[in-house]
């Protein structure tokens, strides 16, 4: 049996990577991506059947597309180096995906990608991937797997987060007489800003539950 064969730490590896898989799986939902079929990325599907077709076979690249523009790519890649990323090869990560007409990645690593003891991401990377999403042309972003390991949006004290296109934003700010600066804020670094992927600019719509209201709409714009 598949049980007898595992060492308890090889078991607890998996059962990682299964809930690292399931929390993309629901980040490229809401964020409003895809995957052609068959899809890596599956919300409940159970440990046993993620065990049965990725036990000897972890994928380390999966491409998403947007849903209202399937030209818009999104690119998952797990980063399995011992050593730490370089600048030459995040710039070559990035000249690929503009190839590929990729126009977001996110890249995965097993620790902690802000680390500096021991360094996961050099300084000259850091710096060069800061410079690459200050443009917002293309979206690099990095994650360790704890980062991945629980899903954010279902805590129960996290309200429901949905990102406004284009349209719905001008809208929102037409409709109220507002300008950007107007709108309360929340910061790209926070962990449902990151869940979701913000750039600046982007504005996301929070639905709360109210015991007067019942429902508690606010706004919040990403800096």
């Amino acid at each position: 049996m598949i049980e007898e064969e595992y060492r308890p730490e090889d078991k607890a590896s998996f059962k990682k990577k299964y809930k690292i898989f399931q929390t993309l799986a629901s980040m490229i939902r809401q964020r409003g991506y895809f995957e052609s079929t068959p899809a890596k990325l599956v919300e409940d599907e159970t440990f046993e059947i993620f065990e049965s077709k990725y036990r000897d076979n972890l994928p380390e690249k999966i491409v998403c597309f947007k849903r209202d523009d399937e030209s818009d790519k999104l690119l998952i890649i797990f980063y399995t180096k011992q050593a730490p990323l370089t600048h030459e090869e995040a710039k070559k990560t990035i000249q690929d995906f503009s190839n590929r007409q990729v126009k977001r990645l996110i890249m995965i690593f097993p620790t902690d990608p802000f680390a500096t003891k021991p360094q996961v991401v050099d300084k000259k990377a850091r710096l060069f991937i800061d410079q690459v999403n200050s443009i917002q042309t293309y979206s690099f972003e990095l994650f360790g797997e704890d980062d991945l390991v629980y899903d954010v949006t279902k805590h129960e004290l996290v309200p429901q987060h949905i990102i406004l296109n284009d349209r719905e934003k001008e809208l929102l700010l037409k409709k109220y007489g507002l300008v950007d600066n107007q709108l309360p804020r929340i910061l790209q670094s926070d962990p449902i800003a990151r869940f979701l992927g913000l750039h600046h600019g982007d504005v996301v719509k929070i639905i709360r539950k109210s015991e007067t209201a019942g429902l508690y709409v606010t706004y919040r714009i990403a800096i």
